[in-house]
């Protein structure tokens, strides 16, 4: 009786594994349609895994290889179902926990072989019988949490399957447990035969299962990218149409196109591209077509067609050639740029137009980049500073420029990035700087300067205008030189002087600083001119300036005040140091003839002075108490300076 159970589960586990290995060449086959599927692989080589436990269970009850084998049994099954659940997850893309198959793995194989040493044979059968159950029952809860649009049915069967293996391995595991102390020649067959039996139809229905699983999946895919390719051949910018290559038949186009060409659908269907007339020259196809047929390909090529009411369209078409049915057509696609060439044209003139202005303009028009090297600038520069363009081209700002030069441009970049900061980005400056020539001079501009910055709002650069001025500066500093110097004596005017005089007055004041003022009077002037003429007076005058200039520091001011009155700034000088100022100018004066001709004479003054004594002290109060003081010297009939006349 047991020889013939063992027959029968040999011819069983033989019958079972040549099944399995149909089942693996049916995936195979499968596979080789639709590769790019995850899972499908180990989908395959976990049904191989399964086979091969069949045939490890037909080799050892024909030739009894003892434990070793059924350990190789149980490896073989329960690696079979933990790689079906590895490849479901694969298949419908969900998290791969690598971590836990180790921790299994090695649990698992230190149980079954510590109880294979133990010589306990129905322990390994049913730890393999629980794992194949949790494996089956994972994998049914992931077929069923699964949404499918359809076959709901077939997923449901595929997971109910997985669930009724689960279920009745868990009975098989159970019923191992009761067969603690067997031994392998005592083995349930009946529980074996009906466990086989089971897991046979279970994997050659699920294995099916999955096939069609696949065909669904393909169906579902067939379908989004059918969804797909109509929303993007309708809802692209672009006028799209598919025409047939030896004759341009229209087989499909999607609505820009009917837009742009003003033909609707039903209008060019049946029709070519010729019958319609849409090439504004016909001859530009035959172009098209040999260029498409050479390369398999055309990339944005310009061409002009012609719509309905007979207006052109300039479009930038891209094609590709393409098999229908096994008949050559062509995928085109036209984007309409008739309103860019119109713009580009308009850019054109308007470039031309601005070119010319500077490259005729008198002033300098130039433009440097971020890192303040020069890019551009017109043929103006070569005939103001006589530098060729290719000389400047390339070469830092700063070359061009005095060392104050530079410090004042320096301040006006970062001027224009702190009003930046807050918004104000259309900063325009003017200032006046030297400019180095090519001979060594240097001239005065006037310079204009605007950030420059692209559509991003990105700073560029910088761009502007250069003007030259030298001759008006020259002009507006004579002019200055008249309003505010003695043309006799070079030395600050009435008017100069007390606006010197007030700043240092004010200065002096805000500070707590002392400050004084003298009242100075020629008493020999009339005498000279009378005696030697008014050229000999004025060469008095000249004399006498350069005498106190040579005197004074470079920080107190001599001023003319009219005629032969003279008025002297002392700043940081109280009235005990001013008189000792003027006791030194007056003993110079003594010392000091005046030639004229071959004549000379002396000079002497009269002086008055007078300090800050208040903080409310006004000019007009300095000025009264000096007068003052010039008075009673003068009254004094001596031409000494004395102390107490102070």
């Amino acid at each position: 009786m047991e020889i013939a159970m063992s027959i029968d589960i040999r011819t069983l586990s033989l019958i079972i594994s040549l099944i399995t290995t149909i089942e693996v060449v049916v995936l195979v086959i499968q596979y080789q349609k639709e590769k790019k599927y995850k899972g499908f692989l180990w989908w395959i080589f976990g049904i191989g895994l399964i086979g091969l436990h069949f045939l490890s269970v037909f080799m050892n009850e024909s030739f009894q290889f003892g434990v070793a084998a059924l350990l190789i049994d149980n490896l073989f099954l329960t690696a079979g179902f933990l790689v079906l659940l590895h490849a479901t997850l694969h298949f419908f893309n969900l998290k791969i926990q690598g971590r836990l198959y180790f921790l299994f793995g090695v649990l698992y194989t230190f149980l079954i072989i510590t109880a294979y040493s133990l010589g306990n044979i129905a322990l390994p059968m049913g730890i393999t019988a629980l794992s194949v159950a949790l494996f089956s029952a994972l994998v049914a809860r992931i077929i069923y949490k699964q949404k499918f649009s359809s076959y709901k049915l077939l997923a449901f069967y595929n997971a109910l399957a997985f669930l009724i293996n689960a279920v009745f391995f868990i009975i098989y595991a159970i019923s191992w447990f009761f067969f603690t102390n067997i031994t392998q020649t005592e083995l349930p067959t009946a529980i074996q035969e009906i466990s086989y039996v089971v897991l046979s139809a279970i994997t050659t229905f699920l294995t099916f299962g999955f096939i069609f699983l696949m065909d669904h999946r393909l169906n579902r895919d067939t379908l989004e990218s059918k969804e797909k390719y109509t929303l993007m051949f309708e809802t692209i910018p672009d006028a799209v149409l598919i025409t047939r290559l030896k004759d341009g038949l229209f087989v499909e186009v999607n609505q820009v196109f009917t837009d742009l060409s003003g033909y609707s659908a039903n209008e060019i269907r049946g029709k070519t591209t010729l019958d319609i007339d849409i090439w504004f020259y016909p001859v530009e196809r035959n172009k098209f077509v040999i260029l498409l047929t050479e390369s398999g390909f055309v990339d944005d090529m310009e061409f002009q067609f012609r719509r309905k009411n007979g207006r052109p369209l300039i479009g930038l078409l891209s094609a590709r050639a393409i098999d229908i049915d096994g008949i050559p057509h062509i995928l085109s696609v036209v984007r309409d740029i008739t309103s860019r060439k119109k713009m580009e044209e308009k850019l054109r003139e308007n470039e031309q137009k601005y070119r010319f202005l500077a490259e005729n303009s008198c002033d300098v028009i130039w433009h440097i980049n971020k890192s303040h090297r020069i890019d551009y600038i017109s043929p103006a520069d070569e005939v103001i500073r006589g530098f060729k363009r290719e000389e400047v081209i390339g070469t830092l700002v700063w070359s061009v420029f005095k060392p104050e030069g530079i410090q004042l441009v320096r301040e006006k970049i970062e001027h224009h990035a702190q009003v930046e900061q807050i918004g104000n980005n259309m900063n325009v400056t003017r200032f006046e700087i030297e400019q180095r020539c090519k001979d060594g001079s240097w001239i005065w501009t006037e310079i204009t300067a605007a950030p420059h910055y692209d559509q991003q709002g990105n700073l560029v650069g910088y761009h502007g205008i250069s003007r030259d001025i030298t001759e008006q500066k020259q002009l507006m500093d004579k002019l200055y030189e008249q309003a505010t110097i003695d043309e006799l004596t070079q030395i600050p005017n009435r008017r100069h002087f007390m606006d010197l005089a007030t700043i240092e007055l004010r200065r002096a004041k805000r500070y707590h600083h002392p400050l004084s003022i003298a009242v100075i009077d020629f008493n020999t002037l009339k005498k000279i001119n009378d005696s030697h003429g008014h050229l000999a007076g004025d060469r008095a005058l000249s004399v006498f300036t350069k005498i106190v200039q040579q005197i004074v520091r470079d920080v107190d001011v001599i001023g003319r005040f009219g005629g032969d009155e003279f008025l002297l700034l002392l700043p940081e000088t109280d009235k005990e140091q001013a008189t000792r100022v003027l006791e030194r100018i007056q003993n110079v004066l003594a010392s000091s003839p005046v030639f004229y001709g071959d004549k000379n004479f002396t000079v002497s003054i009269s002086v008055g002075v007078a300090s800050i004594e208040n903080w409310t002290d006004t000019l007009e109060d300095l000025f009264n108490r000096a007068d003052a003081a010039l008075y009673l010297e003068k009254g004094c009939n001596g031409n000494g300076t004395r102390r107490q006349s102070f």
